[in-house]
């Protein structure tokens, strides 16, 4: 015998209302996530592109 049970399925739940008060309290705090994140990307990517500029700087001295 085989035996499907849907009862906990995503598609069977309800939906539950979304509250907008929680969702526009938190907008500042996902604004600062975001700018920290990209201040964070902005500086690994300097650092990548100084490591590059001295790898490349220093095999060409090697090799050349």
């Amino acid at each position: 015998m085989f035996y499907t049970n849907i009862q906990n399925r995503h598609w069977n739940q309800r939906k539950l209302p979304v509250n907008q008060a929680s969702l526009t309290s938190k907008q500042p705090e996902v604004e600062d996530i975001k700018a920290k994140n990209s201040q964070l990307a902005q500086v690994k990517i300097a650092e990548y592109i100084s490591n590059t500029q001295k790898i490349y700087y220093l095999e060409r001295r090697l090799f050349g």
